[in-house]
């Protein structure tokens, strides 16, 4: 099994249109792209799925007539949770602590986001621990 890889932002913006359609051709996510983040050739766009089909395994193709449409492997929420987990294993030594310190000095939260991040962490507090995979690997 392949290591999710880190994403370039350009990647990461690819991503996003795919999850958001399901499935698209290049041309598609070119115009996607064209509207949300500004001009891109689509020769880059081809290029960029390209590597995140053979080199990251980010996405695949289907064949439809003479166009290939690209599909991402993961949902978004698995993509991002091993790109996050790789992150702050990388960045902080897996120190959520420092994690938490960084985003919170990053940005002011908002009442709102504050009380957010507090239910989560007494969602935490009251769940089972249970070792890593990781963890498990490494025993």
């Amino acid at each position: 099994m392949r290591k999710t890889q880190m994403v370039t932002d350009r990647e990461l913006e690819i991503m996003k249109v795919l999850w958001a359609r399901g499935k698209a051709s290049v041309r598609e996510v070119q115009e996607d792209l064209n509207r949300s983040a500004g001009p891109v050739a689509y020769s880059t766009v081809q290029t960029l799925l390209n590597i995140m089909e053979d080199k990251k395994g980010l996405v695949r193709h289907v064949v439809e007539g003479r166009t290939f449409i690209y599909i991402p492997k993961k949902s978004s929420e698995r993509t991002i949770g091993e790109l996050t987990r790789r992150f702050v294993d990388r960045v902080f030594d897996g120190a959520l602590d420092r994690v938490m310190v960084a985003l919170l000095g990053s940005k002011s939260p908002t009442p709102e986001e504050l009380d957010r991040i507090r239910e989560m962490i007494e969602e935490a507090r009251n769940q089972p621990r249970t070792p890593s995979p990781e963890a498990e690997s490494s025993q």
